[in-house]
């Protein structure tokens, strides 16, 4: 099979390591596939046009422009005819070279979707469409027909969550194509570590995470407002990268609970998630899933999550709180959870639980069956 992506690890993010989990659940089970991806086109670091990783799975990136995307993530026309020409040329190419031996086509994201729905096709080829956010698309015009056209080209469509599934089927798409799927977590990797508030120099504090790219969208201005107002005796600690980098730092300058932790290894999360008292999801766009949560809930810290797009799917209020995002009620209720510490630890005792029954990777299964159904 084929996975295509604008994104993959060495690139951060949420999607990233979800690729990263499902590239070694198909290497373990002894599926053969290949990668092909850009490299990193929004993180600051360095990849190989060829790896291989596993026995099974071969990675391919081609280079494109680094610098702008960000610039584009609010223009969602200008950032599809960014994204699609490296890709577009690149994929047929590939195909010819291994099309043989390649029988599914999984697609992530509508540019991907495009180009394997365009060449996937052509060389007749399963091509599966997989959403990992919500698109909000306008109510007519040419955004939402092309967006039909993409799902509606594809054999099947996996959505993250019911809202984005209803998304796709208001489009016109057939109900019976779409079918959803659960990111799932390492929960070997991603579990409560002993003495994490001593070895990352936590001791003695309350401690608020923020984890994720570093962009509007993310809360980002909502949080720090908040982090100004609320207690002195708790701490923001935030880690990530992207524009917003230097309005972090300005911020710093001038309140003394604010800790910046730049990016942080995938490696190192644990250590830091079980450190926090309370990760915090503060959206202000309409969430996909947050793979944040399930994480942080595997770690054993409760999340405060904003009630928006699918974070209210990913948790519930036996593990966090869900807020409304606005400073004051972020300040509600961070101070809430660091004057009531045993509403805090009947959250965190049921965090791991939470993120066991529900987040291991018997969820694979359900992309597995959409292949070949």
């Amino acid at each position: 099979m084929l996975l295509l992506s604008i994104g993959f690890s060495p690139n951060v993010g949420g999607i990233e390591t979800h690729f990263d989990d499902l590239t070694a659940a198909l290497d373990k089970r002894g599926w053969k596939a290949w990668v092909l991806t850009y490299k990193p086109i929004a993180t600051p670091v360095t990849a190989k046009f060829f790896e291989r990783r596993g026995r099974n799975v071969v990675v391919y990136r081609v280079p494109w422009v680094r610098g702008i995307f960000y610039k584009l993530v609010s223009r969602p026309v200008l950032e599809f005819l960014f994204l699609v020409p490296g890709l577009f040329l690149a994929l047929p190419v590939f195909l010819a070279w291994k099309g043989r031996r390649i029988e599914v086509v999984q697609s992530h994201g509508l540019v991907a979707g495009f180009v394997a729905a365009v060449w996937g096709k052509l060389w007749g080829k399963r091509v599966i469409m997989t959403t990992h956010s919500m698109y909000n698309f306008p109510a007519r015009g040419l955004y939402r027909r092309l967006a039909r056209w993409i799902f509606a080209s594809s054999d099947k469509v996996l959505t993250l969550s019911a809202q984005s599934a209803r998304e796709v089927v208001n489009l016109g798409v057939e109900k019976d194509k779409v079918k959803r799927f659960t990111y799932w977590v390492d929960l070997k990797k991603f579990r409560p570590v002993a003495g994490a508030k001593k070895k990352v120099g936590w001791e003695g504090k309350f401690v608020v995470l923020f984890v994720g790219r570093l962009i509007g969208e993310k809360g980002i201005n909502e949080l720090l407002a908040a982090a100004k107002i609320w207690s002195r005796q708790i701490t923001l600690a935030v880690a990530g990268g992207g524009p917003m980098e230097r309005k972090i730092q300005m911020t710093k300058s001038k309140i003394q609970n604010l800790e910046y932790l730049g990016r942080v290894e995938q490696e190192k999360l644990p250590v830091y998630y079980s450190a926090a008292d309370v990760v915090i999801v503060p959206s202000v766009h309409e969430e996909g899933f947050g793979r944040v949560i399930l994480e942080a809930l595997a770690c054993g810290t409760p999340v405060i999550g904003a009630r928006r797009g699918a974070i209210p799917e990913a948790m519930d209020e036996t593990v966090g709180r869900l807020i409304e995002v606005t400073p004051e009620k972020i300040k509600q209720v961070v101070e809430d959870l660091w004057r009531n510490p045993g509403k805090l630890k009947r959250l965190a005792q049921n965090a791991r639980k939470f993120a066991q029954r529900r987040y291991g990777e018997k969820n694979i299964g359900r992309i597995i069956r959409v292949y070949s159904d």
